[in-house]
């Protein structure tokens, strides 16, 4: 029997002995059995993954628990979600003898904020660079003198949505269906496959830059290690973890960090579906309930989720439903912002840029808006930012664009 047999039947045995009895003495429930299997399951497998060789389960010590802890934070897991499964982790290492061995969140995590491992269910400010002042296409220049390979990763993050494991783990050739990219079975958090849309020209752009760079069988995660052997998992995540921090993307430095990529593509899907999330001054009444819900439904399948919920710690919550806004919101909205903006000396607009800026003006006269080529440039020219590029083609519809990228100015001057 193999080591890793020979663990998961040590485990399995455990689990039979303990799992079902609880401390009051009733039986536990399946769902709680369930819950306690996949978790458990799930950290020896990413104890593997992570180059920990155990043998026995019962081994399990703090270096390994420590090591999960920075494995989650650095995946973006949700404080709720890692407290879940330290909670789990505490009562195997009860059944095991241990007890008081699994030690709080923040044990594990000194350096991060201890506000941030809080449990919150909702963002209540937006965790995207774009959103705390990172320039991202200058981060993006930084990646790529750095690592050409990170410099692909940071861009797939963007346009897709993707994880860390996700993003070494993806082979772009392999991936691309033409109007999707497959996250396939044992790439996601979870195991669970997905199916990300190619629903914006942005990401078709960064989807056949990449292949151009990328051997057709190759994935995007390093070759080989300094020694010159393959590469491990766990080399290339600590590899990717050192690259940000060398490129300024820290949680003290910029307040953000490389998971912030996921929280800037979920609000980037949210616009292009034509909905304002709350992190960018998004509202409940912005669309009938019904219609903002399946909406947010769509958005969360992007990102590897089943339900709406989970959207509201990417980009904070609506609370809840009093009605439609007013119908001149967009309005109101954009005119704050030009009155902020006017004191500004705006760039002119490059030629190659007036006919976009021309469509821009004319979509605005239709909401009654009176606005300038200028002014129409350099709230675009923010939004286009977003989606890591200088300037990116307006859309049929971009007055919920617009309106974001007005908020969002309005903030900073």
């Amino acid at each position: 029997m193999g080591n890793k047999s020979k663990l998961y039947g040590i485990l399995s045995t455990i689990l039979s002995e303990n799992v079902y009895q609880r401390k009051n003495g009733r039986v536990a429930s399946e769902r709680t059995v369930t819950a306690y299997t996949e978790v458990l399951n799930m950290c020896f497998d990413q104890l593997e993954t992570l180059g920990f060789k155990l043998q026995n389960p019962r081994n399990l010590n703090e270096t390994h628990v420590k090591a999960l802890c920075q494995f989650w934070h650095g995946e973006g897991r949700q404080a709720s979600t890692m407290q879940e499964y330290l909670s789990k982790l505490r009562v195997f290492s009860g059944w095991v003898g241990k007890n008081g061995m699994v030690k709080s969140l923040p044990k594990y995590l000194p350096d991060v904020d201890k506000n941030e491992l809080k449990v919150r269910k909702a963002a209540t400010k937006s965790k995207s660079w774009s959103e705390n002042g990172v320039d991202i296409v200058e981060k993006i220049r930084q990646a790529d003198a750095l690592d050409w390979r990170f410099g692909l990763m940071i861009r797939m993050m963007l346009a897709f949505g993707l994880r860390r494991k996700e993003v070494t783990h993806n082979r772009p050739w392999k991936a691309d269906r033409g109007d999707k990219l497959v996250i396939y079975l044992g790439q996601a958090k979870g195991g669970r496959p997905r199916d990300i849309y190619i629903d914006n020209a942005e990401q078709r752009v960064v989807l056949d830059f990449v292949k151009e760079k990328i051997n057709a069988n190759e994935h995007l995660g390093w070759k080989t290690d300094k020694r010159g052997k393959k590469a491990s998992f766990k080399y290339c995540i600590g590899r990717y973890n050192k690259s940000m921090e060398k490129i300024g993307i820290t949680k003290l430095k910029d307040g953000v960090t490389g998971h912030g990529l996921r929280a800037q593509y979920a609000e980037n899907a949210a616009l292009v579906a034509h909905m304002i999330p709350p992190t960018l001054g998004g509202t409940g009444g912005q669309m009938p309930r019904d219609e903002l819900n399946v909406t947010r439904s769509q958005i969360s399948e992007l990102l590897g989720h089943s339900g709406i919920r989970i959207t509201s710690s990417y980009y904070g919550s609506f609370g809840r439903y009093v009605g439609q806004d007013e119908a001149d919101r967009c309005k109101k909205n954009i005119d704050q912002s030009l009155l902020a903006v006017g004191a500004i000396n705006l760039p002119a607009v490059d030629a190659t840029r007036l006919q976009d800026c021309l469509q821009l003006v004319g979509e605005m006269a239709g909401i009654d808006v009176e606005m300038t080529p200028r002014q129409a440039h350099f709230l675009w020219s923010d939004h286009s930012q977003r989606f890591g590029h200088e300037w990116v083609a307006p859309r049929q519809g971009n007055a919920e664009a617009i309106e974001a990228a007005a908020t969002s100015v309005v903030k900073r001057v």
